[in-house]
């Protein structure tokens, strides 16, 4: 799907001026990837180093991961999941929900529980900073794990050699597209110190992209 001149223009506009532009996301959709594709493309255009498709799916792959948090904590609050802390039981509700046929039907179930991802996008002279954020917060235990699970994956070029060698079954997606954004990002020549995860542990998480311009 062609994004609009329309949105283009608003998009030229915004940028031009150094402002930031916010997608909403409750799924990933094709308009979405789009609008962002088109935005990244004019970030890089003419540019010594194009960084606009690994960007791209870095940006998709941290979309992708808000969608699914937040499709859990709907499990959650629905009592599908019925005892989060049972990891084994949590993965297995959540791989029977995180087909496409089902997941476009919680994806909707997201919206009606004010559960959004939104893309905050901007840029200046020096870099371009990308923050995607849902309203599930970390705890202190699983913000420790995405930290060694990203910090242990800077030491691969090949993510499928990172998870031979580190396998975690009970990672529910969100460690392994985490490293795979650390990976694809040293894989490209950008610092993995470019890419941070944090959370306030009360209202948010925030997965943001610093990436260089000059």
């Amino acid at each position: 799907m062609e994004i609009s001149e329309k949105v283009k223009k608003l998009i030229d506009s915004t940028w031009e001026k150094n402002g930031e532009i916010v997608f909403v996301a409750y799924a990933m959709i094709e308009k979405t990837e789009n609008s962002i594709k088109y935005l990244l493309e004019k970030t890089f255009e003419g540019r010594e180093t194009d960084y606009a498709v690994p960007v791209f799916s870095c940006i998709k792959e941290l979309t992708t991961n808000s969608i699914k948090a937040n499709i859990k904590k709907v499990l959650i609050d629905e009592n599908i999941i019925d005892n989060p802390k049972n990891k084994e039981e949590t993965l297995s509700k959540l791989k029977s929900i995180l087909k496409e046929d089902i997941l476009l039907e919680y994806s909707i179930k997201t919206k009606e529980y004010g559960l959004s991802t939104r893309v905050y996008l901007r840029k200046d002279d020096q870099q371009l900073v990308v923050r995607v954020i849902n309203p599930v917060p970390l705890t202190y235990d699983q913000l420790e794990r995405i930290s060694r699970k990203m910090n242990a994956s800077r030491n691969y070029d090949c993510l499928a050699q990172f998870y031979l060698e580190n396998p975690d079954p009970e990672a529910e997606g969100m460690g392994l597209g985490l490293s795979m954004v650390t990976v694809l990002l040293k894989g490209s020549g950008i610092d993995p110190d470019a890419f941070r995860v944090y959370s306030d542990m009360k209202k948010k998480t925030v997965a943001e992209l610093s990436i260089p311009l000059v």
